[in-house]
């Protein structure tokens, strides 16, 4: 029977689940979810079933491709949450075939839309891969983890608090770099549940923010005033964050061109362990 290609609509999460762990089982970083940990995935990247495709062989999964979708500005934006191909499958370009079968699809939804993905710099098979779809390396993400060398610090007049809101405009303003697809406001806006703001102030006002999931230690979103940055505003957060989880703390996905965000972090101690490239082609 020949392989068939059709959405995810109807596959399971233990299945789903059990495809993915057997696909990136020797990945450059080998992967191993829990079904917990991939249903978040599945929401907090916005991943749309009808929209992921799957390769099927006698109507089991050998392979998928988990996609999120998101609308902005009458602009929709299509991204490869993840794109695996079980071992006994590979080198049928399952891939080419589920592309093939969802890009028509995909443009049907919209007519003005970009695709996008992350792949591990070094990943030179995938990265090919991508390029003969028409993706091109838009920018470079850098990943860090590890404990921030202090963990008692305070700043003169800055208070640190939680806020059960947040008014992005104001926090945007602090903005250097945009976050990718797994840090974006509208990510945030939909797991905020999971999410904890912290805000720092002086006097009454705002002057730099942290957004991290409350139990895991990955930190979406870290950002200081440009008129207060230097003052250790940027630690006061970081140990804030230490000492409320007591776990190491994990940053994905920095842009490349936010030296001074990339300087800071390796300047409090976290170790930078992966480059991404994050690919984009139009459709």
């Amino acid at each position: 029977m020949a392989i068939e290609i059709r959405d995810l609509s109807e596959v399971s999460i233990s299945e789903l689940v059990e495809v993915f762990n057997s696909a990136f089982s020797d990945y450059v970083i080998p992967l191993k979810l829990t079904e917990e940990a991939l249903r978040f995935k599945l929401n907090s990247e916005l991943i749309d079933m009808i929209y992921s495709v799957g390769a099927f062989d006698q109507g089991i999964l050998v392979s998928f491709m988990l996609t999120g979708v998101r609308t902005e500005d009458g602009l929709t934006r299509y991204y490869n949450a993840g794109t695996g191909v079980t071992p006994d499958y590979r080198g049928q370009r399952l891939v080419a075939q589920m592309y093939t079968y969802v890009l028509p699809i995909w443009k049907e939804k919209s007519a003005n839309s970009t695709l996008q993905l992350e792949v591990i710099k070094g990943n030179d098979k995938a990265i090919r891969a991508y390029k003969s779809q028409g993706y091109t390396i838009n920018r470079d993400l850098l990943c860090f983890k590890g404990e921030p060398n202090e963990v008692l610090y305070t700043v003169r007049n800055i208070t640190i608090s939680t806020a059960e809101e947040v008014i992005w405009e104001e926090l945007q303003a602090f903005w250097d770099i945009q976050p990718s697809w797994q840090n974006a406001v509208a990510v945030l806006d939909k797991i905020k549940e999971d999410v904890c703001f912290k805000l720092a102030k002086y006097d009454y006002e705002t002057v730099g923010y942290i957004a991290y999931h409350k139990s895991s230690g990955k930190i979406f979103q870290l950002a200081v005033s440009k008129a207060y940055r230097n003052r250790g505003i940027g630690k006061l957060l970081m140990n804030d964050v230490m000492t409320t989880l007591r776990k190491p703390l994990l940053i994905t996905n920095v842009d490349h061109n936010g030296t001074d965000t990339i300087e800071f972090l390796k300047g409090v101690g976290l170790e930078h362990y992966i480059t991404q490239h994050e690919m984009v082609r139009s459709l």
